[in-house]
């Protein structure tokens, strides 16, 4: 690799007799585990750090580090005497291998999360402590706090986003960061507040690093989100992003091609109309879109301003 590309990676000392093992392969080295703060310098401790960064890795999960065990190869190396001295060049991060035929991502089990385990839950607060309680899913383990929901339960309207992001992880809460603000003004143009909305999102718990949650992940928390709605019982939902609405249509249509128009979603106990529309981060990153999310507030407020 050119000195020019090594200066843009991550660089630090690996076992050379991986490297040479593995250097024709995309994937990640095996790294011997250090035995002291003195294994590496600051500048190599910076960079592994900035490349956690930079896979997602945004909160410290435990009170001290973790440090895998070293390869079972690496091991036999330094057990039989040989190839076990690092290389001094340094070597730069990989990208992640790809999945092999018999791999798969790790992910809930879809029928850990069934339509029946939610039924009997008769009200909001038995729903909440159900979820809070459950352990099935990999991603509580890693957030902070579950994020149900906010706004009025009584209210006519719920709108329902994708996942929680960092903030709304910290708080408990969906939409409350720099995107929840945005969702704020974007009601209050047309007369809405917290006050007569319920929000709430198809996941409850935050992905790792602000990932996209995986379709496994969505199938498992939709039956969720089905006693949630049947619970409520809002006259209208509003979908805010691609994401939520794939999950209740049951489409595979991108947002642009739903959003616009009315939709029926049903909820195992009647249909309710729904309306899809752009997710305020994605206006963020893209703020030439917010003339079609302009025309979706609009068609809602018609909908809307005789309830």
């Amino acid at each position: 690799m050119p000195a020019s590309e090594l200066d843009e990676t991550i660089q630090f000392p690996i076992l050379k007799d991986e490297y040479l093992k593995n250097r024709h392969n995309k994937t990640f080295i095996s790294m011997m585990p250090p035995q002291s703060d003195e294994d590496y310098s600051p500048q190599e401790m910076l960079s592994m750090l900035r490349q956690q960064v930079e896979m997602g890795a945004d909160e410290a999960l435990l009170d001290e580090p973790f440090v895998s065990s070293p390869s079972s190869g690496a091991v036999n190396a330094v057990a039989d005497g040989q190839n076990n001295q690092l290389s001094e060049a340094p070597i730069a991060i990989l990208a992640p291998p790809t999945l092999g035929q018999n791999e798969t991502v790790l992910s809930p089990a879809p029928d850990m999360i069934t339509d029946q385990n939610w039924a009997g839950c008769q009200d909001l607060e038995a729903l909440r402590q159900a979820c809070s309680n459950f352990d099935g899913c990999g991603l509580k383990k890693t957030a902070s706090n579950m994020v149900f929901s906010d706004g009025n339960p009584d209210a006519d309207i719920m709108l329902i986003g994708e996942a929680p992001g960092a903030d709304e992880d910290r708080q408990g809460k969906p939409f409350v960061g720099v995107s929840g603000q945005l969702l704020d003004r974007m009601m209050a143009s047309i007369g809405l507040t917290r006050s007569n909305l319920y929000i709430s999102n198809i996941i409850l718990w935050r992905p790792p690093g602000n990932r996209t949650p995986t379709t496994e992940e969505i199938a498992a928390f939709l039956p969720i989100m089905k006693r949630h709605i049947q619970l409520i019982a809002p006259k209208v939902i509003v979908t805010l992003g691609g994401s939520s609405t794939k999950a209740l249509l049951g489409t595979q249509d991108g947002i642009l091609k739903c959003r616009g128009k009315w939709h029926e979603f049903d909820h195992g106990n009647g249909t309710i109309p729904l309306l899809a529309t752009l997710h305020p981060a994605y206006l963020l990153r893209t703020p030439g879109q917010k003339a079609l999310a302009w025309q979706d507030l609009r068609m809602l407020y018609h909908h809307v301003k005789n309830f």
